[in-house]
């Protein structure tokens, strides 16, 4: 999706996004990553910390990668600000899912909630209440995403735009989380501090903040501005960096212990398998035995006959030769008895 920039720009033509452009709807949107890509409808705004919780459905989901951030602004009356984030599908990689994400009143969510909210810049001294951080997941197609912003927001302009390089880009998990870290660190629709300003602006610098190979284009000025003049808020993102940090490392460890649990489980479930095979296999197995070690005794019995049967020849032929030494021994007594004679004689 192209943003408009005060800056100029030479537009290249490009034969791949050309035929991207001409292919993109005719490629279907996934469906095996709730929470990210949607079915065709109406977009639903979700809760942070249920759409977090929506993405344990599914490991696709959670896998998601953001590639490019669009911080938006309402040129309406109250100038509401919001951010767009594109995640990419991690295995259909045509695939690309535009989510919005904004914070505005929990005391009324059909849109209203914006100027009410906003209401703070003229009403300074209305009580906080509660505030309602929502992301919403729209289209991949830019027709129907500029389509919803302006529905949504009404006339509205791009102020910044940033990229993370493939090697390192945030997964949805990892957003999820930071997001909920967010909504707890500052629960309440504080008008002149924790409004829509200082959640875009901090989700936007956390994410810098965090994952620092990016890069930052400036499309427009205006960010956190109220006709003009700057917004009070909070400076929050260190802060929320490190609790992300920490929430982060125990939902790591969390995974780890699932991990170890599931293999467990399925070793389990492997060694009683085995042993079930065996108990039913058992008779067979008494059957092979036996066979074998009759089989061994019948190899036992023939190499000790064998043995036997060499042992006889062998004393057999013992016998033939001590008989046949002592054959000799007395043809050469007679012949030497023979032979005094015969010298006796002469």
């Amino acid at each position: 999706m192209a943003f408009k920039s005060k800056s100029k720009t030479v537009k290249r033509f490009s034969v791949r996004n050309f035929l991207a452009a001409i292919l993109h709807p005719f490629m279907s949107s996934p469906t095996d990553a709730p929470g990210v890509f949607t079915p065709a409808g109406e977009p639903s705004h979700i809760d942070v910390g249920l759409w977090h919780s929506l993405l344990f459905t599914s490991e696709l989901s959670a896998q998601c990668k953001l590639e490019h951030m669009v911080y938006g602004k309402s040129t309406t009356e109250y100038e509401h600000e919001f951010v767009l984030l594109h995640f990419r599908h991690p295995t259909q990689h045509h695939a690309v899912a535009i989510l919005t994400l904004e914070r505005t009143c929990a005391e009324n969510t059909t849109g209203s909630s914006r100027s009410a909210g906003q209401a703070v810049v003229v009403s300074p001294s209305v009580s906080p209440i509660t505030a309602k951080d929502t992301i919403t997941p729209t289209t991949n197609s830019s027709f129907t995403i500029d389509s919803y912003v302006t529905q949504e927001f009404g006339p509205h302009k791009y102020l910044l735009e940033l990229d993370f390089p493939t090697s390192a880009r945030p997964s949805a998990m990892q957003v999820s989380i930071l997001l909920c870290v967010l909504s707890k660190h500052s629960p309440m629709y504080e008008l002149l501090q924790y409004q829509c300003y200082w959640y875009a602006y901090t989700v936007w610098e956390a994410l810098k903040k965090l994952f620092p190979e990016h890069v930052e284009r400036p499309l427009n000025e205006g960010r956190s501005r109220f006709k003009g003049q700057p917004i009070k808020k909070a400076e929050s993102a260190n802060t929320v960096c490190e609790q992300y940090r920490a929430e982060w490392a125990r939902f790591e460890e969390a995974a780890e212990e699932r991990r170890r649990a599931k293999e467990e489980e399925e070793r389990r479930v492997r060694m009683e398998v085995l042993a079930e095979g065996r108990a039913q296999r058992q008779p067979e197995v008494d059957d092979e035995r036996r066979q074998k070690e009759e089989e061994r005794r019948q190899r036992e019995e023939a190499e000790r006959k064998a043995n036997e049967a060499e042992r006889r020849a062998d004393e057999e032929r013992k016998q033939r030769e001590e008989a046949a030494r002592e054959h000799e021994a007395e043809m050469n007594r007679m012949r030497a008895r023979m032979a005094e004679l015969e010298r006796r004689a002469a």
